[in-house]
């Protein structure tokens, strides 16, 4: 896994994590954002968070970022002002599902790890910084937390596996490949032209 140097960082099963939680009611808002990454596979454990995180602080608005960023940035750029429109002053939680489109791959190598920010990712999260929300983006893929992500966020929840002993067994079988890395999500690629 990545280090990580700007942002807390929780796994999903520290002990940890429940205080995390139990602090965020008293989150101010008035003057800032607050940016909470949710990464991994393990979708039950980001339920299960989810739930625990709408009884602290309230109901989220769900936005599924596949409808709003394409590979046209200028499409995109206008999806977002027109999100954030639709937002309105009203609605305080945010949750950005599919958040794996943002990144961005070095198309050059076959199985590359490695993520950028593309210009779809950084005018979100300008948009993101210049409000007074709390917003949570979901990744399916850890190494999609790239270095503009890790700056912004202040918090990131690491869900890669189960956390029952069956559930982890499970889990294991699961992880098993023949031909090396890959990534959960495909990614957009530069338009060409």
């Amino acid at each position: 896994m990545k280090k990580f140097d700007r942002i807390n960082i929780f796994k999903s099963n520290s002990g940890d994590l429940k205080n995390f939680t139990d602090n965020l009611g008293s989150l101010n808002l008035e003057s800032s954002y607050y940016l909470l990454i949710l990464a991994g596979r393990y979708k039950a454990g980001k339920t299960r968070f989810l739930k625990k995180l709408k009884e602290k602080i309230g109901e989220f608005e769900t936005i599924n970022l596949r409808d709003v960023i394409s590979s046209d940035e200028e499409a995109s750029y206008k999806n977002i002002d027109e999100m954030f429109k639709y937002i309105g002053e009203t609605e305080k939680n945010i949750y950005f599902q599919n958040g794996d489109c943002l990144a961005g791959e070095y198309t050059g190598y076959t199985n590359s790890s490695v993520r950028y920010a593309t210009p779809q990712e950084k005018y979100l999260l300008k948009k993101i910084i210049g409000s007074e929300r709390f917003y949570v983006i979901e990744l399916a893929d850890t190494e999609n937390i790239d270095k503009t992500l890790e700056r912004i966020a202040q918090t990131a929840i690491i869900f890669d596996e189960a956390d029952s002993f069956f559930g982890k067994l499970f889990w294991k079988l699961r992880q098993i490949t023949v031909n090396g890395h890959t990534f959960t999500n495909k990614r957009m690629r530069p338009v060409e032209g």
